[in-house]
């Protein structure tokens, strides 16, 4: 998805006397928002393609860099690309550019890059153990949703899944952060499919766990005593003999 702000809307121009409140009154021949959003995704999405395979066309980054300077905020980084673009000599540094002014502007979804999604679903793999070390059965899986752009997986249980966000492509980038999105994802879905019922829970504390990253490691966390490892991620099945009776 890429990110337009810093102006007026699309279509309107300032006017108005000064010392009074600022109205805007129609440009018939700008684009509308929804026109701007959609060249703005088409461009930031050939200039992600480019860079990532090393062949960005200088005239693409050149066309994004002016889209950016006409109706976003003031950027010098836009700004240095719209220059070495129309030069066109230097390919590293417009790559670099480009590559900089894409990670503020696009997030690259999981058609473009199916790595993302394909960590999620090894996640989910990771947790579903605990599902079964804790006596849990049915069906599990990620859908992708259209609710957000870019598109949004959610992972199901029983054919329910949670209320929250889901869980962005970006939670893919690495796998430490991916097993933690998908756990408390999930973890959403079964609480949904059980009627609200905690899951999974502290044996200790009888405390529901929270999936979060610690010591650089996916972990179910308890906030009993003032906080503890319940255990790894993924190796419920190490506290089978502690869990009480369900």
């Amino acid at each position: 998805m890429a990110v337009m702000n810093g102006k007026p809307l699309p279509g309107e121009v300032p006017g108005g006397v000064a010392g009074h409140r600022r109205v805007y009154r129609s440009d018939p021949d700008a684009p509308t928002a929804g026109q701007l959003d959609a060249e703005l995704d088409r461009l930031a999405r050939r200039a992600y393609v480019g860079v990532r395979d090393g062949v960005l066309d200088p005239e693409v980054a050149f066309d994004l860099a002016c889209l950016l300077l006409t109706w976003g905020p003031p950027d010098p980084l836009a700004g240095e690309l719209a220059e070495r673009s129309a030069e066109g000599t230097d390919r590293e540094r417009i790559a670099d550019l480009a590559r900089q002014v894409l990670a503020a502007r696009f997030e690259p979804g999981f058609d473009l890059e199916p790595v993302l999604l394909e960590r999620l679903e090894q996640a989910l793999g990771v947790v579903t153990a605990d599902l079964r070390a804790t006596g849990l059965e049915g069906p599990v899986r990620l859908v992708i949703m259209d609710w957000h752009e870019p598109r949004h997986a959610y992972a199901e249980f029983r054919g329910v899944w949670g209320t929250a966000e889901g869980i962005s492509p970006a939670d893919g980038a690495a796998p430490l952060p991916a097993l933690v999105a998908v756990a408390g994802n999930l973890q959403e879905a079964v609480m949904e499919a059980l009627w609200g019922t905690v899951w999974p829970v502290c044996p200790a504390h009888n405390l529901g766990a929270h999936a979060r990253e610690y010591e650089s490691a996916a972990v179910w966390w308890c906030n009993g005593d003032g906080g503890h490892v319940i255990t790894a991620i993924g190796h419920w099945d190490r506290l089978v003999g502690a869990l009480p009776p369900s």
